[in-house]
Formats: structure tokens, sequence, C-alpha cells
């Protein structure tokens, strides 16, 4: 009597349906494990005052130290819910290259040699970018905006009472979106790279482009003002137009 033929899947030596979601619930719970460890060493740092001391040197250089001893709190709990909201994005921003491992372990074995070939350097430029967008916001663009607006206010006669659980918003929202917008480069050369989009379709659509570019930048910019928006939109652009000639090197590298 003749045997049954082995299952689809396992001749073709795939795992079933139930066994990537078991993968992927690992991944999940090492990726959460992973945060969790960065945010209870990101906690006493917050606590100690040295996260605050790094987040509040923006303000104090744009307004002569004036402000930045002096931010209160209009909440009985305004400086634990301040602490743990610095704690919380401190460990984002630190455990990032590790989360993208744990997450880039689980997606690796469905890339082809040529793909995983590009894993590492892409992950390596993806945390290089989120960084650099980030000291970017951090020494250029924030000091710049609360410059602006401190002194804006003054002019119009309005005293400056901002407060820690305002200012703390505003700057780490700031920044986080630096770090996010920072990594426009590498998505738009990862399309390239894959035939997706060229150098003729990036520069034919830079109208288009500078348009999207400002509505994200309205999004992602802790206030509805036009300043920063703009001084978001700014590198933006810049950086499109780096992806361009990005674009360039990548087409003759491959022609």
């Amino acid at each position: 009597m003749r045997s049954a033929p082995p299952l689809p899947d396992a001749a073709a030596g795939e795992k079933p349906f139930l066994d990537h979601l078991e993968d992927l619930r690992r991944t999940l719970i090492r990726a959460l494990c992973a945060f969790f460890a960065v945010f209870l060493l990101c906690v006493p740092l917050t606590l100690r005052g040295w996260t605050m001391r790094i987040l509040k040197r923006p303000l104090a250089a744009a307004t002569a130290g004036g402000a930045a001893a002096t931010l209160p709190t209009l909440a009985p709990a305004g400086g634990f819910s301040v602490a743990m909201k610095i704690s919380l994005e401190s460990a984002l921003v630190l455990s990032l290259p590790l989360l993208l491992l744990i997450v880039g372990g689980f997606v690796l074995p469905a890339l082809t040699r040529r793909e995983r070939g590009l894993f590492a350097p892409a992950l390596a430029c993806g945390a290089a970018l989120f960084y650099a967008g980030i000291l970017f916001g951090y020494f250029t663009t924030l000091p710049w905006a609360l410059g602006f607006f401190w002194g804006f206010n003054r002019m119009m006669g309005i005293e400056n009472l901002w407060t820690i659980n305002e200012y703390v918003a505003f700057a780490s929202r700031l920044l986080l979106a630096f770090g996010l917008v920072f990594e426009f480069p590498l998505v738009v050369l990862i399309l390239v790279k894959a035939g997706i989009l060229s150098r003729q379709s990036l520069s034919g659509k830079r109208g288009y482009a500078i348009v999207i570019i400002f509505v994200l930048a309205a999004v992602l910019t802790p206030g509805p003002d036009a300043v920063t928006q703009c001084l978001m939109a700014a590198p933006l652009l810049l950086l499109y137009e780096a992806c361009i000639w990005g674009a360039r090197l990548i087409e003759r590298r491959a022609g």
C-alpha cells in the first residue's frame, strides 16, 4: 500500500502558518523585554536629573539660562509623569538598534541572499540617520525655535511661564520627529535600489515632493505654527535633493 504524499509545506521545507505566528510572538516578547530592560536603566538616570539636564540645555542656551532653572508644574503628580515620560522616550531612543536587530532576526529568513547582504548596512545606516536627526534637532532646530518663541512672546508683552510638562512634550516630540524624518533618504534609496523609483521620477516629481514634505512637517511638528514646520521642512528638502544624487550614483553602478 502506497504511503500518502507529504504535505506541500513539508515538501517545500516551509514553516506552517501557526509556526510563523509563534515566531512573531517570541520576537515581540524579546523586543518588549529588551525595551523594558533599557527603560529600567533610564529611570535612575532620570530620577538623578541627568536626563533632565540634557533635555533642558537647549532651553538654557536659547534664554540665557533664564527659564531652564525654573520650569514649574501645575499638577501634583506632574514631576512623576514627566519623569516617566522622559524615561520611556529615552528608552525608545537608546533601544532602537537592539529592537531593529530583534525584528530583523524575524524577517531575515524570508530574504534572499542578496537582500541579506544589504540588511546589515541598511540597519546600521538607519540607526545612524535616526541619531543624526535627533542630534541635528537638539543642537540646531530646538534652540532656535525656543529662542524665537521666547523672544516673540516678550516682544508681544507676554510673560513666558512655560511648565515642565509643556516643555518636555514640545522638545521630545520635536527631537523624535527629526529622528524619524531623517530616515527619509534611506527609504527612498531602498526604493531606488529595488527599481521602484528612479532619478528621473524623483527629479520630475519634485513639486509634489515639496508639498508632501510640508504636509509631513505639519503633521510631525509639536505645534501648529509655521516656524517649526519650516524648520523641519528645510532639512527634508535638502535630504530630498541628496536622494536624487544618491539615486544617480546607484543607477550608474547598476548600469
